[in-house]
């Protein structure tokens, strides 16, 4: 039972082969480990490429010139017509327009028989004018009163207002000879006027009923296709 006499060799008790295979092995590591450390070394003392400005990384382009070229060509077309924009002159003249207007109002105003009548706004609209038709008899077939010449042929305006029929806005003229009435409407958005003419005795039944307000008289007025039509009323 005791240990064999060649235990107490040096060569048994101590595996050198196996030492010198483990220090190779470990040679083998350290050399490793030095190239690795040699490249880290080497990578960090380089300049970081994703850090560096992206115009020394790019690749030369061959078209390069040409396209600076067409830049400049396009941005000296600009600055010419720019140019060209601002210095030319207008062709409409704002003035020359405002005298023409000028001058032909006051050629219409010559060739016009009566006063030349526009469109204007509801609050600067002529006032209405009241005109009593008060008859002598009870018949009403007697002229009115209220002209200066009863038995002429004077006409009167009773009524110059801004009305809105419908849905237009109408400049309305009511005049009468103290027998008929006569009604006109003037659309200054399409220059067109309509008329009406309103019998003698249909005219004393609408002034009685509006009691001489021939404000209240034009707000009975209706436009039926191109027609002027006085509701209550014949023409």
């Amino acid at each position: 039972m005791t240990m064999p006499h060649t235990m107490s060799m040096d060569h048994i008790r101590n595996n050198l082969k196996k030492e010198q295979l483990l220090e190779g092995r470990y040679m083998e590591i350290d050399r490793e480990n030095r190239i690795l450390l040699r490249k880290m070394s080497d990578m960090m003392k380089k300049p970081n490429p994703y850090t560096k400005d992206a115009g020394h990384n790019n690749p030369t382009s061959l078209n390069k010139d040409g396209r600076k070229q067409a830049l400049l060509q396009i941005t000296k077309d600009n600055h010419r017509l720019l140019r060209s924009i601002q210095e030319v002159q207008p062709v409409y003249n704002h003035k020359k327009w405002d005298e023409h207007y000028a001058n032909s109002g006051n050629l219409l105003k010559n060739c016009c028989q009566y006063p030349v009548i526009t469109r204007l706004p509801r609050q600067q609209s002529s006032p209405s004018i009241l005109m009593r038709m008060e008859t002598a008899g009870g018949d009403g077939t007697a002229p009115a009163m209220g002209a200066p010449d009863a038995a002429g042929d004077d006409v009167k305006y009773v009524l110059k207002e801004g009305k809105r029929i419908g849905e237009t806005y109408y400049l309305v003229e009511m005049s009468t000879d103290g027998r008929t009435l006569n009604i006109s409407a003037y659309d200054g958005d399409t220059q067109t006027s309509l008329e009406l003419v309103v019998g003698e005795k249909n005219h004393r039944q609408l002034y009685r009923e509006a009691q001489g307000d021939y404000s209240l008289i034009a707000n009975r007025l209706r436009v039926e296709g191109e027609r002027l039509k006085l509701k209550g009323a014949g023409e």
